[in-house]
């Protein structure tokens, strides 16, 4: 009688448990079901239906906000849970160098909103035998992109070797250094008016300065390598120069040199002061 009552237990415990299993793999089935059901749903909700209502763009000047919300792939038809836009933002910021920095914030479901902060030109870039205008620019960062309107009274920097510095690329070297100065020149010697910065000698930069024409050679240690820990220098010889400049011992200097520390001396062509 023990032995039939414990084969009555064992089956009717294996039957129980066949039971849970089934209610557990309905359970997930179901649970599957719905959630796919309701993942689908929602996707549909993240369509873009009318591009103009859906997708917000504050552009600038010199990228169009349609450009970055059709390389984002922000169209019609698109739907927003299927964008990777960490990379596509990534995509954006390298094809077009003249974007500083790119923002993109969704509002669920279906509404995305694009913020677009371009880099600021300071200064212009051409290559120096080469004739017209490149087109390129640099911003304070040193970053080289492409803009041609309102930057023809920006100062200019001359490389010395075709096709100079890539959009896209960062200035390095002398021409970096050229960038520096020039920056210097305007927060801090105005007086000076630099338009230009030629680096193609190898051993030192000559500036127009744009009062008279009239040109200063100058040379600092780490001009090819600029820091903040070389700036003093730099600012030392544009001191130099200009006290002699705006000193005006003699009018008909048209040469400066201020390659040396503690001295700047000017070229008469009939003597040197």
């Amino acid at each position: 009688m023990k032995k039939n009552t414990t084969e009555r237990v064992s089956g009717g415990h294996g039957a129980l448990v066949a039971v849970g299993v089934v209610l557990l793999a309905a359970a997930a089935a179901a649970i599957a079901f719905a959630y796919t059901y309701l993942r689908d749903v929602w996707r549909e909700q993240c369509v873009i239906d009318d591009v103009p209502s859906q997708v917000t763009v504050h552009d600038g000047k010199l990228v169009k906000g349609d450009v970055v919300a059709d390389a984002l792939g922000l169209r019609k038809g698109a739907n927003l849970a299927e964008i990777d836009f960490a990379k596509r933002r990534a995509d954006v910021l390298a094809r077009y160098p003249a974007i500083r920095d790119l923002t993109v914030t969704r509002h669920l479901p279906n509404r995305v909103e694009i913020s677009i902060e371009e880099r600021e030109p300071v200064v212009r870039m051409n290559v120096r035998g080469h004739k017209g205008d490149t087109g390129r620019v640099a911003d304070t960062d040193g970053v080289v992109f492409i803009s041609s309107s309102g930057t023809q009274m920006l100062p200019l920097i001359w490389e010395s070797t075709a096709p100079g510095t890539a959009k896209g690329q960062r200035l390095g070297g002398a021409a970096l250094g050229a960038l520096v100065l020039l920056e210097t020149c305007r927060d801090q010697f105005r007086e000076l008016n630099v338009i230009e910065a030629d680096v193609s000698k190898s051993d030192h930069i000559v500036i127009v300065l744009g009062t008279d024409y009239s040109r200063a050679t100058i040379d600092w240690p780490g001009r090819e390598n600029p820091s903040e820990a070389t700036k003093a220098d730099l600012v030392e010889r544009l001191t130099n120069l200009r006290h002699s400049y705006t000193s005006r011992v003699d009018d008909s200097i048209r040469e400066w040199d201020a390659t040396q520390p503690g001295v700047c001396t000017g070229n008469t062509k009939r003597k040197l002061l």
